[in-house]
């Protein structure tokens, strides 16, 4: 056997047991044949398939020849050793019919797919049930034809069955639901096990199903129901177990379930007859077994065999236990109620209580008798609602049921006093103990509280602690103690209070002698003592001092008190009161020393003050408001204060005062009061008011201050402002925000010609120009948020229809806006008049600088034409080669020229496509650092993420070289250069301040100097045509305003920074272009022109005999047979014939008709016509894009004659 050269490294060098495997295999034994003489594309798809991490497996060959990789060894398993080199059928004989129709179709070109196939395999010696994901296609050989089949191989089959399981799950979980609330109310074990028997075999689509129960004998049972199909017998009656066979007495004694598929078949036959009587042919029965006896049974049954799955015993095994549940349930329910009949006639005889049960919530779970005649709510009404309804508001916030209830729970036990709430909202005292209810088990389940009513006892304490309360308040409150002297015993006894007022702790009972020891020597013979309390001589109310017990603090105590008379008139009893009113002493005194000190300030100051009571009568006036007036001291109190208020405003004076008096607002009014001459003054009259400790007004104080200079200057001051109104030639106006006028002045008629009458109520937007309505809507939202305008301008239509311009000057208020515009429509036309004429000038500059520039590069051009012509004449060819050189020179220097003529006017053709700045200024980089020199250092900051523009990378490349060369010329003597590039966004308060900006997003480029610098002169004029600062020779002017031409053509902006001494900056800005980026052909390289293939005709149209004979004679070289026209009409009329033309040729500025409506002509009647355009100046082509359709292109004039074949080939082939 040979082996292939690749076999110790592996088939193809390929890593792998596959790759070894094949390598060592003799394939000369195969139809496949020597590895070595394998086909190119046996080789390549053996070579892709190997490393695969998916199974795929190559049939090649008529015969299916197999080849595969490690993934699919992996599948073929215990087979995977005979399979490598086998043909498939022999392979796989198993399924030897599938794989010979997929070798059919595959070698026929044919696709096939499967998923999760079922196929039945014998990997490992045995069948086993696959799902597989399979995909087969053809595979060509080298000529092209399918050579064999390619098969991509995906185990299921876990997946299949665990979907099978989540089904078979979700099928058996929705069944159960649905049993269990068909079963949910059913009162008796019977109904319950009717639903469950009938459900059952619907669902597994049986013919019967059912339960019995089992004789105390323990063989003996009976089926007390079951659901038979229509058509099949019930089987309702009673049976002997052992009758059924061995295997079911044993199976199900022990518990087990009895599974029989066929009985025919498993059983004998005296055994299978039992079944077969019933009309049962497959069963499974499952027992239910209760404390070691076989109790019951639930079986489901087929008339035919039937092997039972997996999920029909799942079901009825859980079936059967819940069935069993359900009826222990039910018992239970029975055995309850009968047992809670017989507790609740215990507790409704109880009706002097109220006792109620929760569960663990607090909803209500019974509610007797007594909790009815009690509360009023039935129990039907409060079954399953929380027991805080009984308790109040302010308690259920408070969560006091819940507190409660932990309460019981902590300590077995919690007892409550408090109000509780009547259905008919009726509050009562309750007395409750609440304690926990508890399971058989000791768990605790709910609560059971006990009520009683004890409304009428808790009324009465309370009462009582309420007088007993009031009393002991407001002794506190007023300061007062009570006290009782017994004269005969000459004991004494007080209150609480009375102790606190001297200072000494309660005992009891005093000696009198006690508390008059206290007194302030001074004072003891106003203060009683034993003998004049015998003689009844006593002082009852009077007034003394002491010093407390406690602190030696002297205080004022006021003492009223009685004596109580025997039957024979003699006192036995002293009784009163003492009050503390050592504060009110102190308070009088301060009072009487505030109002002194107010008298004197207020007769001070320099102006009229007042004051006046709560109740809004005026009590007392300075010198001053007397003097003021004239009037006797006194005259003003009550209402005579009103007598100097001015007559029209009296009314209106007193209304306001009574208004604030009621309100508690500060009084703020301004009034005419009458002086001694009998004059009216205006004054400002403010008054506030006091309050005591409570909040209350106790007082008032006022001022009257003298306002009459202010009021005469007001006054001077409206009758400027009206009359500035009327004389300005302003228009001055006032709205409201929704540019409702209210006041317009004199001018308007003036100005537009609407008088006052036809302005006021209407909107601002009736005569403002319609292209202005959006711009003064957005100023006057800004006017509402309180911002100034300043110079806002819009037109104004006037009433012959003209529209004036006005700027606008304008202020707001709280609910207007106050505007001042001035016509500026005639400034506006000097101003245009005066930028004519600056255009008219640079025109005229323009003008002389191109004929000064083409009159020395025509000059070149014919000055060197003479000589070659008179060399010509002269024979003399030698030296004609100078002579072409610098006309071509001359030449390709006007072309330079016209460039960046046609650059400035934003006419230049482009070629503008999405470029990526930074790559472009970096290749850039080499030229730049040669043309800069040694002595200028270049830097680059070029910004990352940095977004795609769209023009033209050309002009671009030479805008910056532009730019560089500018910059190094202003550094002599050498600096830093830095080309900069960032993203900006240009808003629109930017674009508003700039000519022609639209706001937007922008790619900037920077170029910064250190050089000289420009003064603001000199930066304003850069961008103008042939302006230049520098020495004559040395620069042509257009530099700067090619570039600016070049932005403003690329829908872009330029701007100049600089600062004389320090620097310049130039920024580009180019629109951000948000497509994607083009990538560029290869450019190819042309050792020679092209030339024309047999028979193409192209069609010349042009004006000018000189081009159109060059561009002829051109054509006529290339081998191209050529029609000429020398207008539009008639280049038309040669393309609406019917010769052959392959190609358009034309200028586009054409007599007639111009090159586009000759190309779109042409297209009408040959829609495949190839055009390419010629243009010098062309105002639509200025922009390629947007003027070029598929099929037509653009070449500038002058162009040179290699450039114009290269087009034509181009298109033409194109």
């Amino acid at each position: 056997m040979m082996r292939s050269e690749e076999s110790d490294a592996g088939f193809m060098g390929l890593a792998g047991d596959l790759a070894r495997r094949i390598a060592m295999h003799d394939w000369a034994s195969t139809a496949v044949g020597p590895i070595e003489d394998w086909p190119v594309s046996l080789r390549h798809t053996v070579s892709m398939m190997l490393p695969s991490p998916v199974p795929l497996v190559l049939l090649w060959g008529p015969e299916g020849v197999m080849l595969y990789n490690d993934a699919y060894s992996r599948f073929a398993g215990g087979r995977d050793s005979r399979l490598l080199g086998s043909n498939v059928l022999d392979g796989w004989n198993e399924v030897a019919d599938f794989n010979e129709n997929v070798m059919r179709v595959g070698l026929a070109g044919g696709t096939l797919s499967y998923r999760d196939h079922a196929l039945t395999l014998y990997r490992n010696g045995q069948a086993e049930e696959l799902r597989l994901n399979l995909d087969y296609s053809p595979v060509p050989g080298d000529d092209g034809r399918p050579a064999g089949v390619i098969a991509v191989v995906i185990e299921t089959t876990q997946a299949c069955n665990a979907r099978k399981v989540l089904e078979e799950s979700e099928t058996r979980l929705r069944f159960l639901d649905t049993l269990s609330r068909a079963v949910t109310d059913c009162q008796g074990a019977n109904q319950i096990l009717e639903i469950t028997a009938r459900l059952t075999a619907q669902h597994l689509g049986l013919s019967n199903c059912a339960y019995a129960d089992m004789d105390e004998t323990g063989d003996g049972f009976t089926i007390r129901g079951n659901w038979h199909a229509p058509g099949s017998p019930s089987i309702v009656g009673h049976y002997r177990l052992s009758d059924f066979g061995t295997l079911a007495v044993r199976k199900l004694n022990a518990g087990q379930a009895l599974v029989i598929n066929d009985n025919t078949a498993e059983l004998s036959p005296e055994e299978a007859r039992t079944f077969q009587s019933m009309g049962v042919a497959a069963t499974i029965c499952m027992p239910l077994v209760k404390e070691g006896r076989l109790t019951a049974l639930m079986a489901i049954h087929d008339s035919s065999p039937h092997h039972w799955s997996d999920y029909e015993l799942s079901v009825i095994r859980e079936v059967t236990e819940r069935s069993w549940a359900h009826v222990q349930r039910v018992g239970a329910e029975v055995l309850l109620r009968e047992r809670e009949e017989y507790n609740r006639q215990i507790l409704d005889g109880a009706t002097d209580y109220g006792i109620v049960a929760t569960d663990l919530r607090g909803n209500i779970t019974l509610w007797n008798a007594g909790a009815k005649e009690m509360l009023g709510w039935t129990e039907a009404e409060v079954l399953g609602k929380p027991i805080d309804l009984v308790f109040s508001a302010e308690d259920r916030d408070a969560g006091r049921p819940a507190i409660k209830r932990h309460e019981a729970l902590q300590t077995g036990r919690a007892h409550d006093a408090r109000w509780l709430v009547r259905k008919s909202g009726e509050r009562f005292w309750g007395l409750g103990e609440m304690t926990p209810l508890r399971d058989d088990g000791g768990a605790v389940i709910g609560f059971v509280k006990l009520l009683r009513d004890r409304t009428h006892e808790h009324e009465a304490q309370e009462a009582l602690r309420l007088s007993e309360d009031q009393l002991r308040r407001a002794q506190v409150a007023g300061g007062i103690g009570l006290f009782s002297v017994d004269i005969a015993a000459n004991t004494m006894t007080c209150t609480d209070e009375l102790c606190r007022i001297f200072g000494v702790e309660q005992q009891g009972v005093f000696a009198p002698e006690i508390f008059e020891n206290m007194v302030v020597p001074e004072d003891r013979e106003r203060a009683s003592n034993l003998s004049r309390r015998h003689g009844g001589a006593a002082a009852l109310d009077v007034e003394y001092r002491i010093h407390r017990a406690d602190t030696g603090e002297e205080r004022t105590v006021a003492r009223k008190a009685d004596f109580e008379l025997d039957d024979a008139g003699d006192p036995v009893r002293m009784v009163g009161v003492v009050q503390d009113v050592t504060d009110r002493h102190r308070t009088q005194l301060a009072l009487e020393k505030s109002e002194a000190q107010f008298s004197t300030l207020a007769q001070n100051m320099p102006t009229q003050v007042w004051t006046a009571r709560a109740d809004g009568r005026m009590d007392w006036f300075n010198d001053r408001a007397y003097a003021y007036a004239g009037e006797q001291r006194g005259s003003f109190e009550a209402d005579g204060w009103s007598r100097i208020v001015h007559p029209d405003e009296r009314g209106a004076v007193l209304e306001r005062w009574a208004e604030s008096v009621a309100t508690g607002e500060v009084y703020d009014t301004e009034m005419r009061l009458r002086d001694a001459n009998g004059h009216y003054r205006w004054h400002l009259v403010r008054a506030l008011p006091l309050t005591d400790a409570r909040g209350a007004i106790s007082a008032w104080v006022g001022t009257n201050t003298e306002i009459e200079a202010q009021k005469k200057a007001e006054a001077a001051f409206a009758q400027d402002r009206d009359r500035l109104w009327t004389i300005t030639r302003d228009l001055m106006l006032v709205c409201d925000f929704n540019g409702t006028i209210t006041a317009v002045n004199p001018s308007a008629e003036r100005l537009l010609g609407w008088h006052e009458g036809e302005m006021l109520g209407r909107r601002i937007a009736t005569f403002i120009h319609p292209e202005d309505l959006e711009s003064t809507a957005a100023e006057v939202v800004k006017l509402s948020t309180g911002k100034r305008t300043v110079a806002f301008e819009n037109r104004y239509r006037a009433r012959d229809g003209d529209y004036r311009l006005l700027a606008w000057t304008a202020v707001p208020d709280e609910q207007r806006i106050h505007a001042i515009g001035r016509d500026i429509t005639d400034q506006r036309t000097v101003e245009e008049a005066l930028r004519q004429s600056q255009k008219m000038e640079a025109v005229g500059q323009l003008t002389g600088g191109i004929a000064h520039d083409f009159n020395n590069l025509l000059q070149g051009i014919t000055g060197s034409l003479d000589v070659m012509h008179n060399r010509l004449a002269q024979g003399r060819t030698g030296d004609l080669e100078r002579w072409l050189t610098g006309a071509r020179a001359s030449a390709e220097r006007a072309a330079g020229l016209t460039h960046r003529l046609l650059a400035f006017s934003r006419r230049q053709p482009l070629d503008p496509r999405p470029v990526r700045t930074n790559p472009l200024v970096a290749s850039m980089e080499d030229m730049l650092r040669r043309t800069l020199g040694e002595h200028i250092e270049l830097e680059f900051v070029l910004a990352g993420g940095l977004w795609l523009t769209q023009c033209d990378p050309n002009q671009l490349e030479s805008a910056i070289l532009n730019l560089v060369i500018n910059a190094r010329d202003a550094m002599p003597g050498g600096g830093r250069l830095t080309i900069e590039t960032c993203n900006a966004h240009l808003d629109g308060h930017y674009a508003a301040r700039q000519r022609d900006v639209k706001p937007g997003q922008y790619v900037c480029i920077a170029i910064t100097d250190t050089g000289v610098g420009m003064s603001r002169a000199t930066a304003a004029r850069a961008f103008e045509p042939f302006f230049t600062t520098k020495p004559m020779g040395q620069g042509t002017g257009l530099g700067l305003s090619m570039i600016y031409g070049f932005a403003r053509q690329s829908e872009g902006y330029a701007r100049i920074y600089s600062e004389e001494g320090i620097g310049s900056t130039i920024k580009l800005y180019l629109p951000r272009h948000h497509g994607a980026e083009n990538t560029p052909d290869e450019p190819g390289s042309q050792d020679s022109l092209p030339i024309a293939r047999q028979g193409e005709v192209v069609l010349v149209v042009e004006d000018e005999p000189v081009v159109r004979g060059l561009i002829l004679e051109v054509l006529d070289e290339l081998g191209y047979q050529a029609i000429e026209a020398s207008d539009g009409p008639s280049g038309l009329a040669i393309l609406q014939s019917r010769r052959r033309i392959d190609l358009l040729i034309t200028d586009i500025g054409l007599p007639g008709l111009n090159g586009r409506q000759v190309a779109d002509g042409g297209r009408a009647s040959r829609p495949g016509l190839k055009v390419l355009f010629m243009t010098g100046y062309a105002e639509n082509a200025a922009m390629a894009s947007g003027f070029l359709e598929p099929g037509m292109a653009m070449i500038t004039k002058p162009f040179a004659i290699d450039m114009l074949a290269g087009r034509i080939r181009e298109i033409i082939e194109g």
